[in-house]
C-alpha cells in the first residue's frame, strides 16, 4: 500500500516530488518499483527497512538519511510486540517517507490528525509518539513492581513472586536494550547540521529517552529489592519456625532428664518410697517447665 499527504496544505494526492509524506506499508514489487522511480532510495537502506526484526539504527546516505525507530506497539502488555517504521528523509525536496512492514497504531493516528506543516516537525511527532509508548510502558511496569513490593511485604511464601519478579527482570532488559539503541539513533540524528534551528525539537526527544533509561534502571533496582524483601521475608519466617522449635526444645530437654533419671528404676532412689513421691516427681516436672517458659518469656523468646 502507497499512500501520500502532501505537507504544505495538508491534502492527500498523487505520488509528489517535493514537500510530501509518503506512506509505504509491505509494498508490492510494482509499487516499491513505483517508489524507486520517484525517490532515490540506497539500496542498503531499502535492504534494511524490509528486513524483520531490525534494531533501532540511523545512517547517513548521499541522497537522504535513513532511521528505523523500533518501539512498543502495547506498553501495558508485559509480552507485546515490538513496533518498527523505517524513515527515509530528503532534505532537498523535503521529503518524509515511511516504510513499515506491519501496522502501526501511532502513525496511523497521526495520519488521521495531521492537517500539514513543516517537514522536520512532521519527523518530530512521528517519532516523538514514538518515545511516548517507553514513558507508558514506565508507568505500567511502575503498578506492577508496586504490586511486586506488597506481595513481598505481605509474606507471600509461594513461587509466584520470585517467577514474577525474575520475569520483569528479563523483561526490562529487553526493553533496556531496545530503548538504549533507539537513543543512540536519536543521538546521531540530532547531530546533523541540516537540521538547523529545528535540532531542539529532536534533541528533546534524546533527553526523554535518557529519562527513558533513567526510568528502566531504577525500575530494575526496585525489582533487585523486591526480591530481596521477599527473601528477607522467607529467612524470618524460617528463623521464627526455628525459634518457635528451640523453646520446646530447650522446655523439653530439662524435664526429659528429669525423667530419665527417675526413669532408671534404682532402689536406692528414696523417692520411690515416699508417700508423696509421685507428687514430687510431677511437682518437679511443672517448676522446670514453668520455670523455663517465664525465663524465656521475660527474654521476649516467645
Amino acid at each position: 500500500m502507497i499512500r501520500a499527504k502532501q505537507l504544505a496544505n495538508g491534502m492527500t494526492c498523487g505520488l509528489l516530488p517535493e514537500q510530501v509524506w509518503v506512506d509505504v506499508e509491505t509494498p508490492t514489487p510494482e509499487e516499491l518499483a513505483l517508489i524507486q522511480a520517484h525517490y532515490p532510495l540506497n539500496p542498503l537502506a531499502l535492504a534494511d527497512a524490509q528486513e524483520i526484526g531490525h534494531w533501532s539504527r540511523f545512517e547517513e546516505y548521499p541522497r537522504h538519511f535513513f532511521l528505523i525507530f523500533r518501539t512498543l506497539e502495547a506498553p501495558q502488555n508485559a509480552h507485546s510486540r515490538t513496533e518498527r517504521v523505517s524513515y527515509f528523509y530528503f532534505p532537498e525536496t523535503q521529503v518524509v517517507l515511511t516504510y513499515r512492514n506491519e501496522p502501526v497504531d501511532y502513525l496511523e493516528q497521526i495520519w488521521d490528525t495531521f492537517r500539514g506543516g513543516p517537514c522536520l516537525r512532521l519527523w518530530q511527532r512521528l517519532l516523538d509518539q514514538g518515545v511516548q509508548t517507553f514513558f507508558e510502558y514506565i508507568d505500567a511496569l511502575t503498578d506492577r513492581v508496586e504490586e511486586l513490593e506488597e506481595l513481598a511485604l505481605n509474606g507471600d511464601n509461594g513461587p509466584e513472586t520470585p517467577r514474577r519478579v525474575f520475569s520483569a527482570r528479563r523483561e526490562v532488559l529487553r526493553i533496556r536494550r531496545l530503548a538504549s539503541q533507539a537513543r543512540e539513533a536519536l543521538l546521531h540524528l540530532e547531530r546533523l547540521p541540516e537540521l538547523g534551528s529545528e535540532a531542539y525539537l529532536f534533541r528533546d526527544l534524546t533527553d526523554r529517552m535518557g529519562r527513558v533509561y533513567e526510568g528502566l534502571d531504577a525500575s530494575r533496582d526496585e525489582l533487585s529489592n523486591v526480591l530481596e524483601v521477599h527473601l528477607s521475608a522467607q529467612s524470618n519466617r524460617l528463623n521464627r519456625v526455628v525459634q518457635a522449635l528451640t523453646v520446646i526444645s530447650v522446655l523439653f530437654l530439662p524435664m526429659t532428664l528429669w525423667a530419665g533419671i527417675y526413669g532408671t528404676n534404682f532402689e536406692t532412689f528414696t523417692e520411690y518410697h515416699w508417700p508423696h513421691g509421685r507428687a514430687f516427681f510431677w511437682g518437679g516436672l511443672v517448676l522446670i517447665g514453668g520455670s523455663l517458659a517465664w525465663w524465656m518469656k521475660s527474654r521476649g523468646w516467645w
